[in-house]
């Protein structure tokens, strides 16, 4: 009884930690479940890591980036765990329905399986994203986005 109790505790403490940070004129910061309470986008595809097509979903980018209030113009910078980062011209959120993925086949991924956040992109939706710079743009391991 008492294990499932802890058990319980710290199932509810990871949904609190921060999963996500996005820094720019007012800075926040998101949990998963924060994120999954917003509106979710789904769509099957493909792209350079995975072998088959697979069901991602999250909430949208543009979503995300709403209360910023950036230039048509914008470059949005997308930092992984790892420190890698990635500048992303934010016409790519508006034109397609790009996500920060929090489920993978309707699954939470690991930072094993290149979670808890993947940013995606509609690929098979859309021929001319078949390209390696979209694919440079695919963060696995997102923590953080850069506005400003």
């Amino acid at each position: 009884m008492v294990v499932g109790s802890v058990l319980a505790v710290l199932a509810a403490q990871a949904g609190a930690e921060t999963v996500l940070t996005i820094n720019g004129a007012e800075p926040r910061e998101y949990t998963l479940e924060q994120l999954e309470e917003m509106p979710q986008a789904e769509y099957e595809t493909t792209n350079a890591f995975v072998g088959e097509p697979t069901t991602f979903s999250g909430p949208l980018l543009r979503d995300l980036l709403a209360e910023d209030e950036l230039p048509e113009d914008a470059e949005i910078t997308l930092r992984a765990i790892n420190d890698y980062e990635v500048d992303v011209p934010l016409s790519d959120a508006m034109t397609y329905d790009v996500i920060i993925a929090t489920r993978m086949d309707g699954k939470h991924m690991s930072v094993r399986e290149r979670g808890p956040l993947w940013v995606m992109y509609p690929i098979s939706d859309h021929p001319e994203l078949e390209d390696s710079i979209y694919s440079s743009r695919l963060i696995w391991q997102l923590v953080a986005i850069n506005t400003e």
